[in-house]
């Protein structure tokens, strides 16, 4: 037997338009956690890139990591229609570490800096667009829904009395 609470629906167009936009900063994370661990830990650079040490450069690397996970997650979350809030949380952080790279001239992520800019300001409006909303918040109310009437199953109707006699067994000859 289907339910179909269990029936996987198609994400919006809405949705898929601020997946697409908060996406764009997984890739730069995943580069840049290899990059990192690399220079870090198996080849070393001479200076290295953004800290004073080799061992600087791992922990920005394992940080990158743990960040791109997390974004990956998020992204996930939101296309799935779990939970937006992850989603939200991610982009702010890279809303503001992104402006971050545009005012700050000795970090030299100009245009970088500011396609995250656009990226993520698009993906948090449409994250909280109606279609966005009724999307994210119908997998919750259906799960509260089942969580409240476990097991339950629909009543079947009492059989009719013309019914009830044929089922008996008995004959008419």
């Amino acid at each position: 037997m289907v339910d179909d609470d269990d029936l996987d629906r198609e994400a919006p167009p809405i949705v898929v338009a601020a997946v697409a936009a908060g996406s764009v900063p997984v890739p730069f994370l995943g580069v840049y956690a290899v990059m990192f661990i690399v220079h870090g830990k198996f080849h070393p650079v001479v200076p290295p890139d953004i800290t004073s040490t080799n061992h600087g450069e791992f922990v920005a690397g394992i940080i990158a990591l743990v960040l791109f996970v997390v974004s990956f997650i998020a992204v996930i979350m939101m296309l799935n229609g779990s939970r937006r809030w992850p989603f939200v949380i991610v982009q702010l952080a890279v809303l503001a570490g992104a402006i971050d790279l545009i005012t700050d001239s000795t970090r030299g992520g100009g245009v970088t800096g500011f396609a995250l800019v656009v990226t993520s300001a698009l993906a948090l409006v449409l994250a909280f667009f109606p279609g966005t909303w009724s999307y994210v918040g119908y997998r919750r109310r259906a799960r509260r829904r089942l969580l409240r009437r476990p097991g339950r199953r629909p009543v079947e109707p009492a059989p009719s009395a013309t019914e009830s006699s044929a089922d008996s067994g008995v004959s008419s000859t």
